[in-house]
């Protein structure tokens, strides 16, 4: 092993950070006995199938692990960047690869054989405890955790409107990466397209911070080194500019269908004191959008949002479902934006997605979601809106018609904080993750609780209460890119047992009612029917909650489903437990 390779302080870096503290002599084995290795952008390190016991450590760039489908199309599982090894697996079990890895820009390797591993061992047993570990703590995490990716250290910026000048906004996000300490590098045609490649490749790589690869239409080769070398692509457009795609996407390739493909962030960009925004659907033809942000100009909450995603430390708000209990939301929102907490992301089902994506649309404004939680409340929008029980006892009108009136025409791609509400497709038996459409419709469809409201159409299809198969949507928001998760129970998971021997009589719950004893402590007719619905999906949020930063059971008992004259009450709860949840948390673990 050549001797800079060997002592690269970057090379002995990544190691530490892998396996935690390792002695000189160790580190200086591993490093010599192993083997560097250089990929191209599209160069395989191995294919599925493949019978190889090799084990790999990356030290720059970044892999993509592919696996074949039945019908013969390779499926994309994931990205693994730097610091994570590649293959550990194979080495332990003598299994073929299970899956191909593929770089998707140019990348460099510390390669280990079999024998090599096994020569290390043999001197330093402690190598294979600390690898072990490794593997198990991989294990460890659960099936959510798995689509968690290393975080994107090279991208490719790309001004839609080359004639606009937008450095008042990324002077704004370069400021809010700086109060994050995290360094970033700026590259473009200019002052980096005459490098040689390797004095590129090592600009990037020996740079410990976030390096923007700004893209010209006027140097299309430049731009093209600029998506091979990036992790993720970013379009900034004015979101009031014409919609048509560009000239620098078609020749960049952008939206192929190619398992090198980059993702790709939209950053729609607003002036100052923007309304809310509308259409924003318009920019997503003929184009493959990963995430789109929207950003007004000077708004703090915007560009720290902005600069979270973009350094992996953004938050996402998860909300189960309840009826009125969902009022407790409300307070938990409060009690977030109280301790200085900002949501990057929000998801919700059924009462989750009612009130979550209510303060979503708010803007998380406190004054406005005061108004809609009293509006709302005095609206009575589960009294006498009984029909004949056809298809459900409510005909559903009340609600629908409030929540048209409070959307509007706004769609979700519209909501100035990326938000979802999950359904249940009762057509095809499936779950159903709305993220774009029109507002009201999606969280009406949400909130359809099977044999209290109909059900709802969408294209064709009819949808009920997201409850029946997610009413905690935690799975969902894995899909963004969030680092911290919090997820707000309305349902006990504790089991709940009753103190008599048999189910009384209706006549024995009226008199035990009128007498006043309450001998019998029973729920409601509509609690159990939702709480029956959502047994299936209780086991899913059993397993799915051990993921999240922050899991909260709100306790609110005695309060019922259709409980809605007591928001108040439901409200100052969700804030104190909250607020007393926050401040319980050890210090370690307050990632705001």
């Amino acid at each position: 092993m050549h001797p800079d390779f060997t002592h690269n302080p970057h090379n002995r870096q990544i190691l530490l950070r892998l396996f935690g503290e390792l002695g000189e002599d160790l580190l200086t084995q591993i490093l010599e006995i192993g083997k560097e290795v250089s990929l191209n952008t599209g160069d395989f390190l191995f294919h599925q199938g493949d019978v190889d016991n090799t084990l790999y450590i990356v030290l720059s760039g970044r892999f993509r692990a592919l696996a074949k489908q039945e019908d013969g199309t390779m499926h994309a599982l994931g990205d693994i960047g730097e610091g994570e090894p590649i293959g550990e697996f194979a080495l332990f079990m003598s299994e073929p690869r299970s899956a191909a890895v593929v770089a998707i820009r140019k990348s460099i390797v510390l390669e280990l054989k079999e024998n090599a591993y096994l020569g290390i061992v043999a001197r330093y047993p402690a190598f294979s405890t600390k690898l072990t570990r490794f593997v198990v703590n991989r294990l460890r995490r659960n099936a959510l955790q798995q689509h968690l990716e290393t975080s994107a250290k090279n991208i490719a910026v790309i001004n839609l409107q080359s004639e606009r000048d937008i450095s008042e906004y990324t002077d704004a996000i370069k400021a809010q990466f700086e109060s994050l300490n995290v360094g970033i590098q700026i590259l473009d045609h200019n002052s980096h397209a005459n490098l040689e490649l390797q004095t590129l490749y090592d600009t990037l790589e020996q740079h410990e911070g976030l390096n923007f690869l700004v893209c010209s239409d006027e140097d299309l080769n430049w731009s093209k080194q600029c998506i091979i070398y990036a992790d993720l692509v970013v379009l900034a457009t004015d979101f009031f500019a014409e919609s048509n795609v560009k000239e620098i996407e078609v020749h960049l390739d952008l939206y192929s269908n190619s398992i090198l493909n980059k993702k790709i962030y939209l950053l729609l960009l607003h002036p100052e004191n923007a309304r809310f925004p509308e259409n924003t659907k318009r920019w997503f033809e003929g184009r493959k959008i990963d995430l789109h942000v929207h950003y007004r100009k000077n708004y703090g909450p915007d560009i720290r949002r902005f600069a979270r995603i973009l350094a992996n430390k953004a938050i996402g708000l998860v909300l189960g479902g309840g009826g009125a209990k969902g009022f407790g939301h409300m307070g938990v929102i409060k009690a977030l934006y109280d301790s200085g907490m900002e949501i990057d992301f929000l998801g919700g089902t059924s009462a989750g997605a009612l009130y979550g994506l209510t303060a979503s649309f708010c803007d998380f404004d406190r004054e406005k979601i005061d108004y809609y939680s009293k509006d709302s409340a005095n609206s009575k929008l589960t009294k006498n809106d009984f029909t004949f029980p056809l298809i459900s006892f409510m005909s559903g009108k009340k609600m629908s018609n409030y929540i048209k009136k409070m959307f509007g025409e706004a769609y979700l791609e519209d909501f100035w904080v990326g938000s979802y509400c999950v359904s249940t497709n009762y057509s095809n038996a499936s779950t159903r993750v709305h993220e774009r459409g029109l507002a009201w419709k999606q969280v009406e469809a949400s909130i359809a609780i099977p044999g209290i409201y109909p059900p709802v159409v969408i294209e064709n299809q009819l949808h009920v209460d997201g409850g029946v198969v997610d009413n905690l949507p935690i799975e969902t928001m894995y899909n963004y890119p969030v680092k911290h998760i919090i997820a707000i129970s309305l349902t006990q998971l504790k089991s709940q047992p009753v103190d008599f021997e048999e189910t009384p009589t209706a006549t024995k719950i009226i008199w035990n009612q009128i007498t006043g004893k309450r001998k019998f402590r029973l729920p409601g007719i509509t609690s159990i029917l939702v709480n029956s619905l959502t047994l299936n999906s209780r086991k899913k949020q059993e397993m799915t909650k051990s993921g999240v930063a922050l899991y909260l059971e709100l306790e609110l008992k005695g309060i019922g489903m259709m409980d809605d004259s007591r928001w108040k009450e439901i409200v100052q709860k969700g804030y104190d437990q909250m607020k007393a949840a926050l401040e319980n948390m050890p210090e370690e673990q307050k990632f705001w």
